[in-house]
């Protein structure tokens, strides 16, 4: 997911996945010996999930701590996405946070490199019926940093090519929608994982995954749906009841 503000193709303006993937898929060595970037002083991050603190973690390290490295956050602190002890590290390492800011646009030099960023303050609105908060822009109350360099990290969407091809529904983001058993709106094909959550951790992918597998083959063999899957009832009838009654000739099951 991308800003749609002013300024946001100006050099120095750069997805916080991609730098991540420059700096290590080949090594961070590899990378240390030929820099592709050049952060400068004042480095802003904008998103307030994982991947922001991974960002501005590594850019304060780049640039051994010199870097005056700030995440800049929508939410307030109590509405960050993060993991806590990721949080904290990040603050004792000197990465600063700016909570409840927008940023509304970016301004270049004449070369065409990011210089400043214009920054909207916010505050969360009351309540709607379904019980959440959205962020409003207070009138009047912008405010504008110095920036080298900007990394967002806002989110990342499924590619939805697929979806509009072929008119599956879709839901946030273009995510496909699913049912409870992991059907979409098109008979006979499933989905799991990313493309229907949105950006998540691995293992819960690999999870979603076995157990839309499983709906799939009660689809396929008409079986009941939510029976037990073939790996619980081998760990948790056969496996485990043999090792109770002191039995050791389980043998692992089948692939």
């Amino acid at each position: 997911m991308n800003l749609e503000i002013p300024g946001v193709d100006l050099k120095g303006v750069l997805s916080g996945y991609q730098f991540l993937e420059s700096v290590f898929l080949e090594g961070l060595e590899s990378y240390l010996s030929n820099p592709k970037y050049s952060l400068g002083n004042d480095i802003i991050l904008i998103g307030g999930g994982d991947t922001s603190l991974d960002c501005a973690r590594t850019a304060l390290r780049l640039t051994k701590g010199k870097g005056n490295v700030t995440v800049l956050c929508l939410q307030p602190e109590t509405g960050l996405h993060v993991d806590p002890i990721m949080f904290e590290e990040a603050k004792e390492e000197g990465v600063k946070f700016r909570f409840l800011g927008q940023a509304k646009s970016f301004e270049g030099d004449s070369n065409g490199h990011v210089v400043a960023t214009i920054i909207d303050s916010v505050h969360m609105s009351a309540p709607d019926q379904s019980g959440k908060r959205h962020p409003e822009v207070i009138p009047n109350k912008e405010f504008k940093m110095p920036s080298c360099t900007v990394l967002i990290a806002i989110g990342r969407g499924p590619n939805s090519f697929l979806q509009k091809k072929v008119g599956i529904k879709t839901g946030k983001r273009n995510s496909i929608a699913i049912a409870d058993d992991y059907r979409t709106s098109m008979n006979g094909v499933f989905a799991a994982g990313d493309v229907t959550s949105g950006e998540t951790l691995i293992v819960k992918a690999m999870e979603k995954g076995r157990e839309s597998a499983q709906r799939v083959h009660e689809y396929l063999m008409d079986l009941e749906a939510n029976h037990m899957s073939f790996y619980e009832k081998y760990y948790t009838k056969i496996s485990y009841d043999r090792m109770l009654e002191g039995k050791n000739d389980v043998s692992p099951p089948p692939d």
